[in-house]
């Protein structure tokens, strides 16, 4: 969960790292209520009476510097000269330069001092949340959030408890605020699952639907497909799986488990959602997370793993996606959309969750989520920053749910609007592959990380703050129609399917919330220290694990794994998160998080 990308304290289903929601946009016919799209102004963003909001703050012009996310396609860095940018620059007198990257070159950043004014934890940085306070490289919030801050205060009070009481360095104050929150939603059913393995629809069509009951049924499935397809017509290989490098363990520490019933905390642990357990992720030998690490090596002795997987970046592993050579994407936002379609010349191209092999589909239900992505995905203002109460400001409107609609669908009036009495997307929002457009103008939740809310949280009037996450049948691809009549000849969107199947009791979509986990606080640099070193080991021996020739190097390789990381201190760190999570339990009854 989003999640997303790195370890946070507690990642949920909903959500992932890092990740940038460029799903299905809806709408429906009708007039506009209001101002006509082509008329919409950037000040339609929001009215002056804004919560939180002061007017006695000063509009002089100013920059400010915001390290926001992870390297991406949907994020241009440097100064906004776009609709997102325009519409701040309008409103606060704020102009945004934005930096992106991976955690190495953040923490780089930070080791050096060169910091931003705005900086959100990416990779592993959290883990220098304390040690930054220590430094005073952020700032403490508490007066300013009471100023200029109610937004902040009403949607995120359970965090800002929390991360006072866990992540403050014992000071008792608040330093960092919390991104991808989520209320329950039983009744809004994912247009398709999250973090999962979605494979290309398309091919598994054209081979016959095979049944696949469990994951080695799903690799015999892959190698058929693959064989069928060894090349694309550019003549570049195909390969049924691949990873990428830059997000750190991401892509071994979340879709396997996720799809088994898991979740990815801080600090090399996996939670069992079905039942509260923790797992130490680099120390249990039959632990999901090397059940996981076996999947991928069964895998590439198929000749089914992408070798570019131990050195490419995101970047060049969804460029694979688009261009067909890769048969599987761990997110359903990586579905390959109209570029696929485009590239394959098959409207029915597109990655998405086949039932069958996996006992979990993750991310079809929203679940209580009030500490979003905790502490792995916070913002906090640095010392750096020369205009704390603007960028306060700034901040509270975005925390907001009319901040976060802005954020996701852009401006209202021109984006979205009020159609026949509910608020619906309007003009290039309401297009269906309207990806360019979004990456031209900074929407489409890729800012989504200065916001409080994942997609669907809702607003006052019920609607998801991504009006994107209501499914409108018109935006439903071609692909996603015929994947659910396949299953269901009454149904429309692989959402649908999946809920049948978890209501008839085929598959599990769990929606605990386990509140104990997202509650532990931040270790001692010592062992803090020591999980680095761990996924660094880990990082640099991946394709030693995975491209082992059989299940005796396999487990040769992973049994010298355990004991190098035993040498590093890992079993002394253990004990130590062992200890927190004792301590969490009391702090759950002390706020009365169940």
């Amino acid at each position: 969960m989003k999640h997303l990308k790195g370890r946070s304290s507690l990642v949920p289903l909903t959500l992932i790292t890092a990740l940038l929601v460029l799903s299905a946009c809806s709408g429906k016919s009708g007039t506009p209520a209001t101002t006509p799209a082509n008329s919409a102004s950037p000040n339609a963003v929001a009215s002056s009476s804004t919560p939180g909001s002061d007017p006695k703050l000063s509009m002089e012009p100013i920059t400010l510097k915001v390290f926001v996310a992870p390297s991406s396609k949907a994020i241009r860095e440097g100064i906004q000269n776009n609709a997102f940018g325009d519409a701040i620059k309008q409103k606060f007198g704020i102009t945004l330069d934005i930096i992106t990257g991976d955690d190495v070159k953040q923490k780089t950043m930070i080791a050096g001092g060169d910091l931003p004014d705005i900086l959100v934890f990416v990779g592993s940085t959290y883990t220098l949340a304390n040690s930054m306070i220590k430094s005073g490289q952020v700032i403490p919030l508490d007066d300013l959030i009471a100023k200029y801050g109610a937004n902040i205060t009403k949607y995120s009070k359970t965090s800002l408890d929390v991360f006072r009481k866990s992540f403050s360095n014992n000071t008792n104050k608040v330093y960092f605020l919390s991104a991808s929150q989520v209320k329950a939603n039983n009744d809004l059913i994912s247009q398709t699952a999250f973090v999962n393995f979605n494979t290309r629809w398309d091919l598994y069509k054209e081979a016959g639907y095979p049944e696949m009951k469990n994951e080695d049924d799903f690799l015999k499935v892959m190698k058929q497909i693959q064989d069928k397809n060894p090349t694309t017509k550019d003549g570049k290989k195909v390969y049924s799986f691949s990873a990428w490098t830059d997000w750190g363990t991401w892509p071994y520490i979340i879709t396997y488990p996720f799809v088994n019933g898991y979740n990815n905390l801080a600090n090399g642990q996996e939670l069992n959602l079905k039942t509260g357990e923790v797992e130490d992720q680099y120390t249990k030998e039959d632990g999901i997370f090397w059940k996981g690490i076996y999947f991928y090596n069964k895998a590439h002795r198929m000749g089914l793993f992408d070798p570019e997987g131990f050195t490419q970046k995101s970047p060049q592993y969804q460029e694979k996606l688009i261009t067909g050579q890769l048969l599987n994407s761990h997110l359903s936002v990586w579905s390959g959309g109209a570029d696929l379609v485009k590239y394959t010349g098959k409207d029915d191209a597109q990655m998405l969750t086949i039932p069958g092999p996996f006992p979990v589909i993750s991310g079809l239900y929203n679940i209580e989520t009030p500490l979003g992505w905790g502490i792995g995905i916070a913002k906090a203002i640095t010392s750096h920053n020369k205009y704390p109460e603007r960028t306060l400001q700034l901040l509270d409107y975005l925390n907001s749910p009319e901040g976060a609609r802005f954020i996701y669908n852009g401006v209202k009036g021109k984006d979205w609007d009020i159609v026949d009495g509910k608020a619906q997307l309007i003009g290039e929002m309401a297009k269906p592959n309207n990806s360019e457009y979004l990456q031209a103008n900074g929407l489409g939740g890729a800012f989504k990380r200065l916001a409080a809310f994942e997609e669907s949280y809702p607003t006052e009037d019920g609607t998801p703050v991504d009006l994107r996450k209501q499914v409108n049948p018109g935006l439903v691809s071609n692909a996603e129609k015929d994947f659910a009549k396949h299953y269901n000849k009454d149904l429309l969107y692989p959402g649908q399917v999946y809920d049948k199947l978890v209501k008839e009791g085929k598959f599990a979509a769990p929606t605990k919330f386990w509140p104990v986990p997202a509650l532990v606080a931040q270790p001692s640099d010592a062992t803090t220290q020591i999980f680095t070193k761990a996924d660094q080991y880990f990082m640099a021996n991946v394709a030693k694990f995975i491209m082992a020739k059989d299940d005796a190097e396999f487990d040769a390789a992973k049994k010298k794994a355990i004991s190098d990381l035993k040498n590093l201190g890992i079993d002394k760190a253990y004990d130590e998160l062992h200890q927190l999570l004792v301590d969490a339990q009391q702090t759950a009854k002390d706020l009365n998080l169940k």
